[in-house]
């Protein structure tokens, strides 16, 4: 079974219907487990027994929270071991847009593997971008199951 985390943080709840979405089209690749973790609260347990991870931030002045920054830091240490797998990034803003560029960098520097472009949405995602934000869910899970 492929096993993929859904690490975000939400202040305003935008994020985490965006990480609801993307864990909705993990589920949709046959035999994909998804484990949802909300910022702070993390379990680096979870996290290592992952096969990979989606990982979600709102834009905070062209960066992402603070919160995921720490995720970061706290990962570092187990660069060796999340070395390879596959991932993929989304945020949400309202006017910034950048939030991907940090997430991509750091999930690279920690060893992560992008397995296609992330995906960003003004606000909540809208009833016009359920299926793009399912997608990369789905395009994470099936990267794995491969």
């Amino acid at each position: 079974m492929a096993k993929v985390a859904v690490i975000y943080y939400s202040k305003s709840g935008n994020t985490r219907k965006m990480a609801q979405l993307v864990a909705e089209g993990c589920r949709q690749v046959a035999g994909t487990e998804v484990a949802m973790m909300e910022l702070p609260e993390l379990d680096m347990e979870v996290v290592l027994g992952a096969d990979g991870y989606c990982l979600g931030s709102p834009d905070y002045f062209s960066y992402m929270a603070g919160h995921m920054k720490t995720f970061f830091d706290d990962a570092l240490a187990y660069k060796g071991e999340l070395s390879g797998r596959p991932c993929v990034a989304f945020g949400t803003h309202g006017g910034g847009a950048k939030v991907l560029d940090s997430l991509e960098r750091l999930s690279q520097a920690i060893g992560l593997r992008q397995v296609r472009p992330g995906m960003m949405c003004a606000n909540a995602p809208g009833p016009g971008d359920t299926d793009d934000v399912r997608g990369l869910g789905h395009a994470l899970a099936g990267a794995i199951s491969k």
